[in-house]
């Protein structure tokens, strides 16, 4: 079995002389959160609609856990939660609940028992005989996601999950999710603009622009290859350190500097960070000088997204 559950190879969509996907090579890792980010107009959204059997490519092809991507198979291990919530003015949540599980295959008891399942797991249960479309947009929001879910997908595709969303609702999303990828055999994939949430919630992340990949990655992966280079250091001598520092390994330092709290900034040159820690070691073990920090900045992804986009 392979470790992807969703790959593609040269999926394409042209409308017109349009490239809206230009030959992409997808990867989505089984049991992971994946992270899809981009400019508007990049082509997430049209991926997605790829991906879902929405829309049919012009040229490539994908698999989803080993079926065609867009045969009935393939869709059948998708759930599906769009960006805009949209709802029948006369169907309750119960109601609209019954009505997707039974769209997607399901048989009438087999959708009831599994809406009321999904009602009481997203916490709904005062909700469940009222109509959605006058719910809060968390709410609704909670109710959309319980749609994808309600055939049990093997995959969970997210559009924009948080947007427009207050803060309680948002940190309620998120947790939702990463219970669901705690406790459910599944995979979670999500477009959105909100990177700093991204950051806390995903294992992996691809980078779209005009159509293309331009980075993907686990997430560990992608920081340490735009680290700007930077430690945090403090120790019982800093002044003995940095002497030291500067007679043994001058030629990967590119600057030190003290931050207010007195530690030590050191930014090294690109591609020396293994060398550069090699020696750390051996100047604190021969000089008798404790190491009391030691960090290596983190790189956000809002960092990174500037990097590549501008």
């Amino acid at each position: 079995m392979s470790q992807y559950i969703i790959e593609t190879e040269n999926l394409t969509k042209n409308f017109g002389r349009f490239k809206a996907v230009d030959h992409i090579n997808l990867k989505i890792s089984r049991n992971k959160i994946q992270g899809f980010i981009g400019p508007n107009g990049a082509g997430k959204t049209t991926t997605i609609k790829m991906l879902t059997g929405a829309i049919h490519p012009t040229q490539g092809h994908g698999h989803i856990n080993g079926y065609k991507m867009g045969s009935k198979n393939g869709k059948a291990l998708i759930g599906y939660a769009p960006a805009e919530s949209l709802f029948y003015s006369d169907m309750t949540t119960i109601e609209y609940l019954v009505y997707i599980g039974k769209i997607k295959g399901l048989k009438q008891s087999d959708a009831v028992n599994k809406a009321c399942e999904l009602i009481q797991y997203f916490g709904l249960e005062e909700a469940t005989h009222r109509k959605p479309i006058h719910f809060s947009s968390g709410m609704k929001k909670k109710i959309i996601v319980s749609q994808a879910l309600i055939n049990d997908p093997k995959v969970l595709i997210l559009d924009e999950p948080t947007a427009n969303l207050d803060p309680t609702a948002r940190i309620q999303i998120l947790d939702i999710l990463q219970k669901l990828m705690i406790e459910r055999d599944i995979s979670i994939f999500i477009s959105s603009h909100i990177l700093s949430e991204l950051e806390s919630l995903v294992n992996e992340v691809t980078l779209f622009n005009k159509g293309k990949i331009v980075l993907s990655g686990s997430l560990n992966e992608v920081k340490q290859k735009y680290s700007k280079g930077i430690y945090k250091v403090r120790t019982s001598d800093n002044n003995l350190f940095v002497d030291k520092l500067m007679e043994h390994c001058k030629v990967l330092i590119k600057k030190i500097t003290i931050d207010p709290s007195g530690d030590l900034l050191i930014t090294i040159i690109p591609k020396g960070k293994e060398k550069f820690e090699l020696i750390i070691g051996p100047i604190i073990s021969h000089y008798k000088i404790s190491l009391i920090k030691f960090i290596q900045e983190d790189v956000s992804l809002d960092e990174i997204y500037k990097d590549i986009y501008k």
